[in-house]
């Protein structure tokens, strides 16, 4: 039938079950992971920009390449990857259950169908007392199934089969790329990830999903707080420290019950309603008093302000910014970097060292600023994920294993032996397989050394 006397259906259906598009589909989905490997996948834009240019940053965000997984294109190749199987499994399916499902067929072994056999074998009979009937038949119950007994003029023909169901083999694995495709799917269009940073001792009922470059809280419908955050260093000799571990004691609260807890460290989540909460980062959060002293006056000020604040300054118009704390600046000890804002001036930025209080003094200001109190506060820093797909793609991955076992290591095997009806004559063994012919011959080897000892002392 060409194109012509087919139908729009016909053409349509021949497109989708093609092996030229499967192959053609799983090479573009290959490169386009390899691509969203090698381009970052949700950084900041700023970050895209210093890294590729204006021009082809614009180009790269116009065909979605930053967040490519998530992209209405990328699922389209997926879906369409699912229809291409799905079209090429119902095109070779009914053959293949009609295989399974119907009768074996078998009859008297002829000698027009010993030609058509791959395997054939035959056994000379000198004995006067023949062959036992009741022994081949053991042989073949043992190795393959309860034979069939065809009875014709002048011998009588045994057949047996085993693994029929394993021509299902292809069709499970199909199945099961469906199924883990179908997850992908879900998990792509339904799950997120975000991250939220949860200091010691509070609580929080939201998370943080970053979109373009601004930081969207979402609900989560619960609240979770941080118990305790430890880290522990390696004991080397040496003056860097080396983190071996962070844990979090985290408590699940639903209307101010708790309702779960659990100690999470890397790669060991703690799961709640879908959600994953994953050790991904850890921190501090630096609470100051900063001292403010008028040059030749008594009175004096305390400012208190959070690392990353900005706190007025009394009776000035001036503002005052905490960029960092430090440890240690260039071996002077704790200090924290400042920013001064002034009405009709450059904003200017200095440090602050807290074992010098009077370092401030050389900036000839009205005032001079001093670190009075320094508190450090430990923050967890937690990804957060939801993917309603993942569990999908466990059954998928289960089913391909099944599917391999099953299509690797068995096959549909037949097995006649035809033995004469009076004394003499041969025994004549043919077999069949529809895969691992290896296998199958080794078996049929052995089945005939088998039926010939069976026949030397009659």
């Amino acid at each position: 039938m060409n194109n012509k006397e087919k139908g729009i259906f016909d053409i349509v259906f021949d497109f989708f079950r093609s092996l030229k598009l499967t192959i053609f589909l799983l090479i573009l989905i290959a490169i386009l992971s390899i691509i969203g490997t090698l381009i970052k996948q949700n950084a900041p834009s700023a970050e895209y920009i210093h890294r590729y240019g204006v021009k082809l940053y614009n180009v790269l965000e116009f065909f979605n390449l930053f967040d490519m997984y998530h992209s209405w294109w990328f699922s389209a190749i997926l879906l369409l990857l699912v229809i291409n199987l799905i079209a090429c499994s119902l095109h070779r399916f009914p053959g293949a259950w009609r295989q399974i499902s119907r009768e074996s067929g078998a009859k008297e072994l002829g000698d027009s169908m010993l030609k058509t056999l791959p395997y054939v074998e035959r056994i000379s009979l000198t004995h006067p007392a023949g062959a036992k009937e009741d022994e081949i038949r053991s042989l073949l119950k043992r190795g393959f199934k309860n034979p069939q007994r065809f009875e014709g003029e002048s011998s009588i023909t045994l057949y047996s089969e085993k693994g029929r169901f394993s021509r299902l083999g292809v069709y499970m694995t199909h199945l099961s790329i469906l199924i883990i495709l179908i997850g992908g799917i879900l998990g792509s269009l339904f799950g997120f990830r975000g991250f939220v940073n949860i200091l010691e001792g509070e609580t929080v009922d939201h998370i943080a999903l970053r979109i373009k470059d601004e930081d969207v809280a979402k609900p989560i419908g619960f609240s979770i707080r941080c118990d305790d955050f430890r880290v522990t260093f390696y004991d080397l000799k040496r003056p860097e420290k080396l983190v071996k571990e962070y844990t979090s004691d985290l408590t699940i609260l639903e209307n101010g019950k708790e309702v779960l807890k659990k100690t999470i460290e890397v790669n060991h989540p703690l799961h709640y309603k879908g959600l994953a909460f994953y050790q991904s980062s850890y921190g501090a959060i630096h609470d100051l008093a900063i001292g403010v002293q008028w040059k030749n006056k008594k009175e004096t000020a305390l400012l208190k302000v959070s690392e990353g604040g900005t706190v007025p300054i009394p009776n000035s118009p001036a503002l005052l910014r905490v960029l960092k704390y430090s440890h240690q600046v260039h071996n002077f000890g704790e200090g924290v970097q400042v920013a001064l804002f002034k009405p009709n001036q450059e904003p200017r930025a200095f440090w602050l060292l807290k074992g010098f209080p009077k370092f401030d003094e050389q900036r000839n200001d009205e005032f001079v600023l001093s670190i009075e109190e320094v508190i450090e506060r430990e923050y967890t820093g937690l990804q957060v994920t939801k993917d309603p797909g993942v569990w999908v793609v466990w059954v998928g991955c289960s089913l391909m294993i099944i599917g391999f076992i099953v299509s690797f290591f068995f096959s549909h095997q037949r097995v006649w032996v035809r033995v004469p009806a009076r004394a003499g004559g041969e025994i004549v063994l043919a077999g069949s397989t529809n895969k691992n012919k290896v296998g199958f011959e080794k078996k049929f080897e052995n089945l005939v050394e088998e039926v010939r000892n069976t026949t030397k002392f009659q």
